[in-house]
């Protein structure tokens, strides 16, 4: 088990179990991004940094079926003139927890020396694609690495590597045209095909 497995723990032991630590979490999430003094969720505007967490809202995109409205995305290595990366909110919370500890156990050293650091100011780290859709893969997620339009993206604010725990806790997602359950038999139909 690594950091953010052992922190979502020490969290829901803390709080008194998961359903409050959850709940204490969105609201430690709501209150930072207010915040102006608070580095640990800053607002931000400029595109995706590989391998960071971003919480936004999108935009109505073009020729989706179904999106989310309040991704909450740890982000890949750039994919044309659009931002990459996997939507945390379409992926099972074992799933979410196991993909942010296999990464932060992954760059462990590296990302220790990112704290205390303003979430916008931690340096970024290398996520591919492949790497990503060949984990995911494993699991039947992959499906959840979307693009996205940065013109089309507002109110974002990108979290900090220690607070993955408490981010991991969160409910952003926002589902507009069908449910997470629809979209994963779209998209296991279509890979049956």
């Amino acid at each position: 088990m690594g950091e953010v497995k052992k922190g979502i723990r020490k969290l829901a032991k803390e709080s008194g179990g998961r359903g409050k630590a959850a709940s204490a979490s969105q609201s430690w999430f709501d209150d930072s991004k207010k915040s102006v003094r608070e580095n640990a969720v800053q607002k931000t505007a400029r595109r995706f940094r590989p391998g960071q967490v971003y919480v936004f809202r999108y935009d109505d995109p073009k020729y989706a079926v179904a999106w989310d409205r309040n991704p909450c995305v740890l982000a890949l290595d750039p994919s044309g003139g659009n931002d990459c990366g996997i939507n945390l909110n379409l992926l099972p919370p074992n799933i979410k927890e196991e993909l942010l500890d296999v990464v932060y156990e992954r760059f462990r050293g590296y990302l220790k020396g990112q704290e205390g650091k303003p979430a916008k100011n931690q340096a970024p780290l290398s996520l591919s694609y492949d790497g990503a859709k060949g984990f995911l893969g494993k699991f039947g997620f992959d499906f959840a690495i979307r693009q996205y339009i940065p013109s089309r993206k507002s109110q974002q604010a990108v979290v900090g590597y220690e607070h993955w725990p408490r981010v991991a806790l969160c409910d952003f997602l926002q589902l507009e045209g069908m449910g997470v359950g629809a979209i994963r038999a779209m998209f296991k139909n279509h890979l049956n095909k």
